[in-house]
């Protein structure tokens, strides 16, 4: 009698269900899309996050070109708004920069220059807005030294 018992106990156990199974493999997605999702937002704060530190690295080289030279130089955000120029005259371009894929300039911004004197302060002070992913991003330039701001 024990022995029919078992026999009927291990016919019953051979395995997990197709319920069980979609059960698991539901949790296992909803787990997996919630990673992906948080991990595509840090990436999309940390593209932003490089593109201005590297516009504030490049303001600050043109403001010591500006010293150094003893020249007027500008930094020109193309009309398109998809990239920016350096510029020490209207055929002469120290460096060229594309923005982040997804990422503009927008048409709202205050200048769309940022401009030194050769004694290394700024000619033009506002506002910057980028267009991003996350939505519009905007730079205040100050007039004095090159200092600017996220917002």
């Amino acid at each position: 009698m024990q022995q029919g018992l078992l026999q009927k106990l291990s016919l019953d156990n051979r395995g997990y269900s197709l319920i069980e199974l979609l059960l698991v493999l539901t949790i296992v997605m909803m787990i997996s899309s919630s990673a992906v999702y948080f991990n595509n937002r840090y990436i999309e704060n940390r593209t932003f996050d490089l593109f201005y530190n590297q516009l504030k690295l490049d303001v600050a080289h043109i403001q010591l070109i500006a010293l150094t030279e003893e020249k007027y130089i500008k930094l020109v955000f193309e009309s398109e708004g998809s990239r920016y120029v350096a510029r020490k005259t209207l055929f002469d371009s120290v460096f060229e920069r594309k923005l982040p894929p997804g990422y503009r300039w927008s048409s709202s911004s205050t200048i769309n220059e940022i401009s030194f004197h050769p004694n290394g302060t700024i000619v033009k002070f506002g506002t910057l807005a980028f267009i991003t992913p996350d939505g519009i991003k905007t730079v205040r330039v100050f007039i004095g030294k090159g200092r600017m701001i996220l917002e």
